[in-house]
């Protein structure tokens, strides 16, 4: 069962709205979190592997609302486990793996440039 199929954005503009989710400190982390794993992921599962990375700490109601909308805008997909107790679990859409791939790319040139004087002072000529 697929949670939360994917709806309408909330901006009608989806690059912003894209943007405003991915600048929420919850966002970047959990696609990182998705995109490190080639199986679905629950949220305390995410939560540990967010906590062992050293990044934010991050309790599993935050996570859970933003992988609803994460959900909404088409990038993460939910679906239900059926076990004694049902649980949700998550992975990255498509789109969300040609993100998570960009992310990679803007993660490398972010330590790049934190090693590099040179780096920095050509990113900031606009």
């Amino acid at each position: 069962m697929i949670l939360g199929e994917t709806t309408h954005l909330k901006t009608t503009e989806p690059l912003t709205e894209i943007f405003s989710q991915l600048g929420r400190a919850c966002s970047i982390p959990l696609i990182f979190a998705l995109g490190e794993r080639s199986y679905n992921i629950d949220v305390r599962e995410l939560q540990e592997s967010i906590d062992s990375s050293g990044g934010r700490k991050l309790n599993e109601s935050t996570i859970s609302r933003c992988l609803s909308d994460l959900v909404e805008i088409g990038l993460v997909e939910g679906t239900m486990r059926a076990h004694s107790a049902p649980v949700a679990e998550y992975c990255l859409t498509s789109t969300g793996q040609q993100i998570y791939r960009h992310l990679l790319q803007i993660r490398h040139l972010a330590e790049r440039a934190n090693n590099e004087e040179t780096l920095l002072d050509s990113m900031s000529a606009c």
